[in-house]
C-alpha cells in the first residue's frame, strides 16, 4: 500500500505522550481505539490506515503524539463515529492559551495569587473541566452550562465534594490523620495539651480541602474548644487564639499556592443544646459529669480572643482574610442586651476593618446550623443524630451547587407568565440531574477510595466521615433583579408588583425544591450564590444570542448580574429599604443568604455599627449579613485605612493596595475581575445612619483601567 510504503520510508519517528521517542506504526493506533473508543478490530484497522494515508501525504520532520489523535478524531467523525470520537479526544490547552497563564496570570478566581503554583493549577484545572463536560455529563447537561441555562459551579473539581463543616471534637477523642488513613502522613493521637489541640484543629481544615472543592470550618468552634482553655489566664488563650489565625492565614499549602479557604463560626455563651452534653477533654477524655454548661466563662474568654486578634490584625496592621469569623446572634439577646460587652467588641472590629460575618438565629432557622463557603447554610439537623450530638460527629456540607440563570428565562419568556415557569421548571430539573449525577460519582470515588480524609469511618456501624446522601444538594439563584426588569419591564426596587412577581418566582423554585426532597429523601436546597465568576460569564453568554434583550449592569466588556435576589448594587435606595426588601427572600432560601452593608465611612463609630446591629437582627428577616468596609493599604509604609485611597495618609505614597469583600470573602481587587471590578465601582455605599453615596469619578476611572 502507498501509504504504509511512504510511511516507511520517510521512518517518522513519533514524540509519544510518555515522553519517549518511538518510530510510527499504525498498528498501536488500531490498538488504542480498541481500547479507549471500544472500536471493533476491522473498524480500527480501517480507521488507523486511513490516519497512515493521511499522514503519508504531508510534508513531516517529525510526529507528535496530539496530531496523530486529532487526524483519528477526523476520521471518526467522517465515519458517523461522535460517540466514539468523544471517547476518544484529547483534553489539553492551546500553546497559546498556556503563554497567556504563564504570561499574565487569570482573574477567574480572586483567591489566586499569581505563581508557579497557581499556574500548574489552572492548567489542571481546564483538563478537569474538560473532563467532566465531555465525560462526566450527558451531552444536554454540558450543553446546558455552555448555553448558560445553568452554571455548574467547580467543574474543575466534579469528581469531589463541595463544602464542609467539620465537628473538631471528632479529632480532639480520636487524634489526627491528615491523610485520613495514616499511610502518608504521620499519626497524632488525641491532644493532650491546649497548643496541640488548637493546632490539629487548624491541620483538619488543611487536610480537608485536599479532598473537597470549597470551604472548609467549623461549628461551634470555641464552645468545643473551651475544655482546652480551662485554667488558662486571658494572655495565654489570646496567644492560642492568634496562632490560630495565623496557621489558617499563612499555610500557604492549598492547591493552586493559596491558603485553606476556612471559616470558623463561633459563640458568645454556650448553645442551649449543648449545655448538658458531656464535653471532650485534653487527651480525649469525657465525662457524664463534666459538660459543655461548666465551660461558660472559657467559651465567652476564647470568643473576646479571638475578636481581639482580629482586632488587632497582622504584623503590619493588616486585617486577616482567613478563617473568615462567623458570629451566631440572637434576635431575643440582643433585644434585652445579653453580651453587650461582646456585641460592642464585635462593632468595633466591623468598624475598623468589616471583618465580622453575622448568623441571625431567626425564628425560622433550624437549630443545629452554620454557614460554611462564601454564604452556604448547612442545616446540621438534617445530617445529624442524638448520637451526633453527644459522639462529636456533627457534620455536614453542600456536595454540589448549579445555579439558574433567571434573566436568560425571561428573554426568551417574553413577558408569558406560563412560559416562563415552564422554562424554569425545566432548568430546575436540570440543576437537579446534574445534583444526582455528582451523587452517584462522589458515591463511587468513595467507594474507590480517592477520597480518603473524608472516608474514613467514625463509628463501629461503619459510617464514615463523609455520608453523601446528608448532604445539601444545592440549586443557586442568580439575577433575581434583572430577570424582573426582563420579564416586568421594572427592577425590584422601582415596583411593588416587580417585587412580588421576584418572591413568586423565589416561592415557586422553593417550592420545586421541596417536591426534590420529597421525591429523593435528599437535602435540596436553595441558596444565595456567591456568583464570583458566573455573575460576570453568564451575561457575556447572553449577549451573543439575546443581544440587546440583556439586561445587564456595567459595560458589555463589564458587564455583570445582580446577585442572587439583591436590590442593584448602584440603586439609590435607603439602606432600610433595601434591608428590608433583601431580607424578605432569606426566609425563602434555605441553603443560605447573604446581604451586605457596604460602608461609606472611613471610620464609623462603634456606637453606629451597634445601633445598626440591633435594628437589622431584631427589625428584618435577615439570616446572614456582614459589614464591607473598603480598605486600602499602602505597599510603602504598610498602613491601613479605611475607604479606596489614592495616597497615604499616613506617608503620602501613591503605592495603594485596595481591599475589600468580593463575595463572602475579603481580597486585594487587582485580582478581581471585570465583572466583579464594575461592581465595586458601582456598589451604593452608606453610612451607619443610613444615608448613601458612590466611589469618586476618580476611584471609578482607576477600576474601570484594573478591569481593561
Amino acid at each position: 500500500m502507498s501509504g504504509e510504503n511512504n510511511c516507511s520510508r520517510k521512518k517518522l519517528i513519533v514524540r509519544t505522550s510518555k515522553t519517549l521517542l518511538e518510530q510510527f506504526d499504525r498498528t498501536k493506533i488500531a490498538k488504542s481505539l480498541i481500547k479507549e473508543a471500544e472500536l471493533e478490530q476491522e473498524k480500527a484497522n480501517q480507521i488507523a490506515l486511513e490516519v497512515e494515508e493521511e499522514l503519508s501525504g504531508m510534508k513531516l520532520n517529525y510526529l507528535t503524539a496530539p496530531l496523530i489523535r486529532e487526524i483519528a478524531n477526523v476520521k471518526l467523525l467522517e465515519h458517523g463515529m461522535e460517540r466514539e470520537r468523544a471517547k476518544y479526544t484529547r483534553l489539553g490547552m492551546p500553546v497559546y492559551d498556556v503563554s497567556n497563564l504563564v504570561g499574565f496570570g487569570s482573574k477567574e478566581n480572586a483567591n489566586l495569587q499569581y505563581n508557579p503554583e497557581t499556574v500548574h493549577k489552572l492548567m489542571a484545572d481546564q483538563i478537569s473541566k474538560e473532563y467532566a463536560l465531555i465525560s462526566l455529563l450527558p451531552l444536554h447537561l454540558a450543553d446546558a452550562h455552555m448555553a448558560g441555562e445553568i452554571h455548574i459551579h467547580d467543574l474543575d473539581y466534579f469528581i469531589r465534594p463541595f463544602c464542609f463543616s467539620h465537628d473538631i471534637r471528632f479529632f480532639l477523642k480520636n487524634g489526627f490523620k491528615a491523610d485520613g488513613v495514616g499511610n502518608h502522613t504521620a499519626v497524632a493521637g488525641p491532644a493532650r495539651r491546649p497548643e496541640v489541640a488548637f493546632l490539629h484543629a487548624a491541620k483538619v481544615l488543611a487536610a480537608a480541602q485536599t479532598n473537597c472543592a470549597g470551604g472548609q470550618g467549623f461549628s461551634y468552634f470555641n464552645t468545643f474548644l473551651a475544655p482546652y482553655v480551662a485554667g488558662l489566664d486571658y494572655k495565654k488563650v489570646k496567644q492560642l487564639a492568634q496562632m490560630f489565625i495565623y496557621e489558617l492565614s499563612q499555610m500557604y499549602v492549598a492547591r493552586g499556592g493559596q491558603v485553606v479557604f476556612s471559616s470558623i463560626d463561633s459563640d458568645m455563651c454556650v448553645p442551649k443544646q449543648f449545655l448538658d452534653v458531656p464535653a471532650v477533654q485534653m487527651g480525649g477524655v469525657v465525662q457524664d459529669s463534666v459538660t459543655y454548661g461548666d465551660y461558660e466563662d472559657e467559651v465567652k474568654n476564647l470568643f473576646n480572643a479571638l475578636v481581639d486578634v482580629y482586632y488587632q490584625g497582622d504584623y503590619i496592621g493588616k486585617p486577616f482574610n482567613f478563617p473568615k469569623f462567623e458570629v451566631q446572634t440572637y434576635p431575643e439577646d440582643i433585644r434585652k442586651g445579653h453580651h453587650y460587652e461582646e456585641f460592642m467588641k464585635l462593632s468595633a472590629l466591623a468598624a475598623k476593618f468589616g471583618t465580622p460575618y453575622y448568623i441571625v438565629n431567626q425564628p425560622y432557622m433550624p437549630e443545629f446550623a452554620c454557614y460554611q463557603c462564601c454564604a452556604f447554610l448547612m442545616p446540621l439537623d438534617k445530617s445529624k443524630t442524638d448520637e451526633d450530638v453527644v459522639n462529636g460527629t456533627i457534620r455536614g456540607g453542600g456536595l454540589q451547587v448549579v445555579t439558574i440563570n433567571l434573566p436568560q428565562i425571561a428573554y426568551i419568556a417574553n413577558g408569558d407568565d406560563t412560559k416562563f415557569f415552564e422554562i424554569l421548571d425545566d432548568r430546575m430539573k436540570k440543576a437537579k440531574d446534574v445534583l444526582l449525577l455528582k451523587r452517584d460519582i462522589v458515591k463511587r470515588n468513595l467507594k474507590n477510595n480517592l477520597l480518603p480524609f473524608m472516608n474514613q469511618p467514625i463509628n463501629e456501624a461503619g459510617e464514615h466521615y463523609l455520608e453523601v446522601d446528608k448532604q445539601s444538594f444545592i440549586i443557586g439563584i442568580l439575577g433575581m433583579n434583572e430577570m424582573t426588569k426582563a420579564h416586568t419591564g421594572k427592577e425590584l426596587h422601582e415596583s411593588e408588583d416587580a417585587w412580588k412577581f421576584a418572591l413568586t418566582v423565589m416561592k415557586h423554585m422553593k417550592d420545586r425544591v421541596a417536591e426534590y426532597r420529597d421525591e429523593t429523601s435528599l437535602n435540596f436546597s436553595l441558596a444565595r450564590t456567591p456568583a464570583e465568576s458566573c455573575s460576570h460569564r453568564l451575561p457575556q453568554i447572553d449577549m451573543r444570542k439575546f443581544k440587546d434583550k440583556v439586561v445587564f449592569n456595567g459595560t458589555k466588556d463589564s458587564a455583570y448580574y445582580t446577585n442572587s435576589f439583591h436590590v442593584r448594587p448602584s440603586a439609590d435606595v435607603p439602606l432600610w429599604r433595601r434591608l428590608t426588601m433583601e431580607g424578605s427572600f432569606h426566609p425563602l432560601t434555605d441553603g443560605g443568604a447573604m446581604s451586605h452593608v457596604f460602608l461609606s465611612e472611613s471610620n464609623p463609630t462603634t456606637e453606629g455599627i451597634y445601633e445598626l446591629t440591633k435594628k437589622i437582627t431584631t427589625k428584618t428577616a435577615i439570616q446572614y449579613y456582614s459589614y464591607t468596609k473598603d480598605l486600602s493599604v499602602c505597599t510603602q509604609c504598610d498602613f491601613t485605612a479605611g475607604g479606596l485611597l489614592h495616597k497615604c495618609p499616613n506617608c503620602g505614597s501613591d503605592k495603594i493596595d485596595w481591599w475589600s469583600r468580593i463575595t463572602g470573602y475579603y481580597q486585594n481587587v487587582s485580582g478581581w475581575n471585570k465583572g466583579k471590578l464594575a461592581e465595586l465601582s458601582q456598589r451604593r455605599r452608606y453610612g451607619t445612619a443610613g444615608e448613601g453615596n458612590g466611589v469618586s469619578a476618580e476611584v471609578r476611572e482607576k477600576l474601570g483601567k484594573m478591569g481593561g
